[in-house]
């Protein structure tokens, strides 16, 4: 007679752990013709350059596009599903402004239409970097869709946002919370010596605590 198979082996097979999650940040650079030209690409690339270095940069992609316009927002969103969306360029107390579509120029994407933009294909996003000046009233709104938002109320200049996105996103990558990652970039601002007009806020969403949102944490 055959004997029953024994099923004591599967007790002892190990679930295989979890992949750790890798994570889009998508940095959307507008600077129109007849704006000041601002220092966007040696944002970005220090970004980058920061990313390499960090401990866990396996868990981290850039994705940079240039001369952004208002649809690149909503189609990238949908297309990247990013966990963190970084706007470098000009910012007022009207929007942020982005090319204009099919044409020389700025256009003005208003706070109501950002808004709907992040409610219709930003669910994926829990962090947004408004890089840009007078920015603190967009980046309010936006804490109706996403956990955290950094903005700046009042004009935010080259070195200060460059050396606040070293700061933040190496905080980032070493595994420390939001909250301590943008501690992280104000403290990367000092040392400078610029003398700043303004630097970034963090606003969070009611009920999100930042120091909890870890964005390279391992997978449970």
């Amino acid at each position: 007679m055959l004997a029953a198979r024994s099923s004591a082996g599967a007790a002892t097979a190990r679930t295989a752990p979890a992949a750790p999650t890798k994570h889009t940040i998508l940095f959307l650079a507008a600077n129109p013709s007849g704006t000041t030209q601002v220092a966007l690409d040696r944002e970005a690339r220090s970004i980058q350059v920061e990313l390499e270095r960090i401990t866990w940069r396996d868990r981290f992609e850039l994705v940079t596009r240039w001369a952004a316009e208002p649809l690149d927002l909503l189609r990238e969103m949908r297309r990247l599903k990013p966990t963190v969306v970084h706007f470098s360029g000009h910012g007022g107390q009207q929007g942020l402004g982005f090319h204009r579509e099919g044409g020389a120029g700025v256009q003005v994407v208003s706070t109501d239409a950002l808004q709907e933009s992040f409610g219709a294909a930003g669910s994926s996003v829990k962090v947004v970097v408004l890089s840009a000046c007078f920015s603190t009233a967009h980046a309010q709104a936006l804490l109706a869709h996403v956990d955290c938002v950094v903005g700046t109320n009042g004009t935010l200049l080259d070195e200060v946002a460059r050396n606040f996105a070293i700061g933040f996103y190496g905080g980032c990558g070493d595994q420390q919370s939001v909250a301590a990652a943008f501690k992280q970039g104000c403290a990367a601002v000092s040392p400078s010596g610029v003398l700043a007009v303004a630097r970034p806020e963090l606003m969070t969403r009611p009920g999100v605590d930042a120091s909890k949102l870890v964005l390279a944490a391992d997978p449970e």
